[in-house]
């Protein structure tokens, strides 16, 4: 009789743990793994909001590929936009890729069509206080990446530019952002 009770009540939390685990479980499904690009969002899923307002900036357009993006404090980091962090199945922002005049860009818009972010692929030299500062940095003898972003901002005509650049020195690798003057923004250890 007391195993009989014993294997009921370890029934009953096997049970409930079950239950709990599943139940706790969120069901945003992310990528972030580097290199792997995630499943595009048919544009007819995009909030009718969100495409309208880029098409009234970008009318010309026509090979743009829409990604869903999970949710984050885009005022305070509106630049440090992920590219291998996506969130295909309820998505919290929207990004659109897409070239303009040769140049791959990447523009990042909330759920109710406001512009949070426009990230563009960098072909000429960074700006010289920039350059200035990765010279006198501990950064100087890394290797940089040749692909190199200008991420631009326009809240209530608040125009801000931050520059994106990946250094690396054996395994380890940053990504450094720095503001157009050539403060250091954030160092983010790549892994």
């Amino acid at each position: 009789m007391k195993t009989k009770i014993i294997k009921v009540i370890a029934g009953c939390i096997l049970l409930a743990s079950f239950t709990m685990s599943s139940f706790g479980q969120a069901t945003v499904k992310t990528t972030e793994q580097c290199g792997k690009k995630p499943a595009k969002i048919e544009k007819n899923k995009v909030p009718t909001v969100v495409t309208e307002t880029y098409f009234k900036e970008y009318p010309i357009i026509s090979n743009e590929y829409w990604y869903g993006y999970p949710e984050f404090d885009y005022r305070n980091d509106w630049y440090g936009f992920n590219p291998y962090l996506f969130e295909y199945e309820h998505p919290g922002f929207y990004v659109v890729e897409f070239t303009k005049d040769k140049t791959p860009h990447k523009v990042i818009y909330s759920k109710s069509g406001e512009k949070i972010a426009t990230h563009k692929k960098l072909d000429s030299e960074l700006p010289k206080p920039v350059s200035d500062a990765i010279a006198k940095s501990e950064y100087s003898t890394w290797k940089m990446a040749k692909d190199k972003e200008e991420i631009f901002r326009d809240f209530e005509m608040d125009k801000i530019k931050v520059y994106k650049v990946e250094v690396e020195k054996g395994k380890e690798k940053h990504t450094l952002f720095y503001s157009s003057n050539g403060d250091l923004l954030k160092d983010k250890t790549m892994k």
